[in-house]
């Protein structure tokens, strides 16, 4: 598959564990939306090698329209506001995102000094220190808790209630 900014041949490569497609000419980078999400969610770069990619590795934001190298069809246009303020290149019909060099980073960046991904970091970190023992107390406590319910079955637990309270109070 084609670079769709510059049309160097693409590479397979991992970045923060995961499979992704990669420009080594201009240092993009092409990966689906689930993709993303599965790299926003992992953890594995520091802060510092992060921002050393997005500054080594910014080719500038391109404003111009580029085609899917899968489909061959106009890529739809995001602005990311502050702080990573770039413009990702989306294609509705493949769900493949385009990320200029070093534009990546800077999501991961963006993703990282929120307070709840600061939050699951700090548990994380709470979690891999903690004595094997203390450890296996931890996911023994974890497994006793009861299951979340879903938003659908809250939903319909709350409706089933409501009625019931309703055909009470028309009773009385």
């Amino acid at each position: 598959m084609k670079c769709p900014a510059c049309t160097a041949e693409l590479v397979r490569v991992t970045y923060e564990g995961l499979p992704v497609l990669r420009c080594e000419y201009c240092f993009g980078y092409l990966l689906g939306q689930k993709r993303m999400e599965g790299i926003q969610r992992t953890r594995r770069r520091s802060t510092d090698e992060l921002e050393q990619e997005a500054v080594a590795e910014n080719r500038g934001d391109s404003e111009q329209k580029i085609r899917c190298p899968r489909c061959r069809k106009k890529m739809r246009k995001e602005f990311l506001k502050e702080p990573a303020s770039f413009h990702t290149d989306t294609c509705v019909n493949c769900q493949l995102i385009w990320f200029d060099g070093g534009e990546l980073a800077r999501l991961q960046l963006r993703h990282e000094i929120r307070p709840q991904a600061r939050e699951a970091a700090e548990l994380e970190r709470r979690h891999r220190e903690m004595s094997p023992e203390r450890r296996a107390e931890f996911e023994r406590n974890l497994a006793k808790l009861p299951e979340p319910e879903s938003p659908l079955e809250a939903g319909f637990k709350e409706a089933v209630i409501e009625a019931l309270f309703r055909s009470r109070r028309s009773r009385w």
